[in-house]
């Protein structure tokens, strides 16, 4: 899939990058997944606001697995009532 995000450092320019969701990482714990970015590192939810990260192309198999992925951010969040719909 392929994300983009604000490169702070860089005018605020857009950058791509590409991503995958997986559980087969040690930032996923019981199973859940997480995104995994180009250079190895998971995207936790501090960065995806941080750097304004959104979904620029996806698979519909990658978007059903993004949504168990935003799901947890909106947990972490304290978002309850969002995770639930």
């Amino acid at each position: 899939m392929m994300l983009s995000y604000v490169d702070l450092f860089g005018n605020g320019a857009r950058k791509n990058m590409r991503a995958k969701v997986t559980t087969d990482h040690p930032a996923s714990h019981y199973g859940q997944p997480v995104i995994v970015l180009n250079d190895g590192d998971a995207l936790d939810l501090q960065s995806w606001i941080i750097l304004n990260y959104r979904v620029e192309k996806a698979t519909q198999k990658e978007r059903q697995e993004l949504k168990k992925v935003f799901d947890n951010f909106n947990l972490m969040a304290g978002n309850i009532e969002q995770s639930n719909q």
